[in-house]
């Protein structure tokens, strides 16, 4: 397992607090981040050939 480390100027994480309260998604960054990787993963060619194996 990999650890990734975000750190944020105040004036960005006082702009993701105002995110949180109004979109869901943000509220869980792990989860966000993630399905973010893997949406991205699909569209590369070693991610398009193991579709259907996961």
């Amino acid at each position: 397992m990999s650890t990734i480390r975000i750190h944020l100027h105040p004036v960005e994480a006082e702009m993701l607090k105002e995110v949180q309260k109004v979109n869901r998604r943000f509220r869980d960054i792990d989860t966000l981040l993630l399905g973010l990787i893997r949406e991205e993963y699909a569209k590369t060619p070693k991610g398009r050939s193991s579709k259907g194996a996961s």
